[in-house]
This record gives C-alpha cells, structure tokens and sequence, in this order.
C-alpha cells in the first residue's frame, strides 16, 4: 500500500472514556472508516455499536498487542495515560504491526514540550516521552531502505476538554453557585476545544494524513480570557457572577505542595492554572486550524448548550 493510499482501517483505543467515546462517534458519522476498538478481555463497557471488537488480554503485552494491531492503518490512542510503559507497548506494538499513523494519547489542558508543563507533571514528562518514541520510530522507517515499516505519528493539541470541564467545574466556573475563580487578572487568552471538536481533528487528521505526518497539530474551538468566558456564562444565565481573583504562581506553588505531600487531587488544579495561564495556540508554529480545515466554534453558544444540559439535570 502506497503512503499517499487513504487511511481506511482505524483502531481505537480507549473508546469508552470521556474523550474516546466522542472520537469513536466522529470516527463512525464521516462513513470512511471501518472502525475497530481495542477491549481489554477484563472489560465490562460494551463496545459502541458499529464498531470491530479485539479483544487482547488485560496486560497489553507487546507481542498480543502487534498481532492484535496488525492490518490496522491507524491507532489512536484514547486511555489516560497513568501507565506510560503501556502507551510505549502501544507504539511499539503500532510500528511493529507497520501501522501507517499513529495518534498517541496528548490532546488536552496544555503542550506537554512546554518546559513549565514538564517541571510540575510527571504527566507532561510522560506525554513527552511517548511524542519522543514516536519521533524515533518514524526517523527508523524512514531510514530503513529495506522499507521495514511505514510508520507515521501525529499529535493533536487541543487545550482543555472546554465543554466537559465547565460543566464538571474543573475549569473553576461553578454552574451550582454561579461563582468563578479567576486567575490574575483574567485577560490571558487560552485556547480550549469542545469534546466534539477533539473528535473532528481526529478525523481531519486522518483524512489529511500526508500534511499531518510526524508532527504536533494545535487546534481550538476558540481561544477567549477567562474573562470572555464568564461574561459569556453571565449572558447565558441572566446573572451576574461573583468572581474571586487569584494569583495563578501562588496557588500553582500551593497545588505543587499538595501534590509533594501525596494529595493526588492537586494533579487536577495544576493542569487548571498550566491550560489557562499557558495554552494561546494562536501564537503556535504548528496551528493547524487552516490546514485542517476546521473554524472556530462560537462560545456563547457552546456555554448555552452546557448551561442548558446543567439546568436540565437539575431538574430530573
């Protein structure tokens, strides 16, 4: 099969979490993919209708797992990433199986190369180790003249998960008591995606696989202060807000020393301050909005739509 041959057969892994469970939607509504979805033999989620099981067992071993991927033209990688030795095995596994692309696990809150990111979080280390093994792997087949594989990477960057987080309150808008705690003095602007809009790159990532192999892709569904976004939560309700302002370094230092003393929770207040104060794609070398072919959604309607399903949760 040529490189240039379109990307048909895609292997989905992690497709009933959070982020995964949209991509597969997005995967299956464009009609070009035939999808399949890794399951842990150990699993109990059902698979999403329409898809491919493959079933491997819970320790995703790498030989099980390059058998199990052989035949694929992508995998994109949809797990968190708690365990980075299992997301190498999935590189590993993808390159070995000479799956064309392969879309690692990045996608939210901030740029994992971010050197501030890689200072707080093991997470963004780990990220970074996985984007590196994909560089490596890549360089190996393109060098390899006996054309051992046709490896090809790409990683999406999409800021934070912006409808999931303003509805859970992790972005620190609390729809309950309509209260916002506001970082310095609001005016940094951050780019942010819509679960949807991380389903959509996917998919345009693939479709595009030529312009977006063996590099990192910036997109957005738009990039407003936190600022733009309560006063759009203030049109969306019909009331004013209060906001308390914080100092982003100080309360970065006292997460930071939660986390050192074993308070897991502070992992999810680190990525809050890092994708709000450090995430302006706009100013990126690798903003792929264009290429993709994607705009920006508009804010006030996607805050109308989650302040709409919050109220409709409320009264059930």
């Amino acid at each position: 099969m040529a490189s240039s041959d379109p990307i048909k057969k895609v292997c989905l892994v992690g497709a009933n979490g959070t982020v995964g469970s949209v991509i597969t939607r997005k995967l299956l509504e464009v009609g070009c993919f035939h999808v399949s979805v890794l399951r842990r033999s150990s699993s109990s989620s059902a698979s999403p209708t329409g898809v491919t099981e493959i079933s491997v067992s819970p320790a995703l071993e790498l030989q099980e797992l390059t058998e199990a991927l052989s035949g694929q033209d992508a995998v994109v990688a949809a797990i968190p990433l708690r365990d980075v030795s299992e997301h190498l095995r999935l590189v590993e596994a993808a390159f070995n199986a000479r799956v064309r692309r392969y879309i690692p696990a990045d996608y939210g809150s901030c740029d994992a190369a971010s050197p501030q990111a890689q200072h707080h979080l093991k997470l963004y280390r780990d990220k970074t180790a996985v984007r590196v093994r994909c560089e490596q792997l890549a360089q190996k087949a393109d060098e390899d003249p006996t054309g051992a594989g046709p490896f090809t990477w790409t990683s999406i960057i999409c800021g934070h998960f912006f409808d999931y987080g303003l509805a859970s309150g992790l972005l620190h808008f609390n729809l309950d008591t309509e209260t916002a705690q506001i970082l310095d003095a609001g005016d940094i602007k951050a780019s942010a995606s819509t679960l949807g809009r991380v389903g959509e790159s996917v998919v345009r990532v693939l479709q595009r696989h030529e312009a977006t192999r063996n590099r990192a892709v910036y997109v957005q569904s738009f990039c407003p202060t936190q600022l733009e976004i309560l006063a759009s939560l203030e049109r969306a309700t019909g009331h004013k807000w209060h906001a308390q302002y914080l100092d982003s370094n100080a309360f970065l230092e006292r997460q930071s020393q939660r986390l050192e003393a074993g308070d897991a929770e502070a992992i999810e207040e680190i990525v809050f301050v890092l994708g709000t104060v450090d995430a302006d794609w706009t100013r990126k070398g690798g903003y792929a909005m264009d290429l993709l072919g994607l705009e920006d959604e508009n804010l006030d309607q996607v805050i109308r739509d989650v302040v709409a399903t919050h109220k409709a949760k409320a009264q059930d």
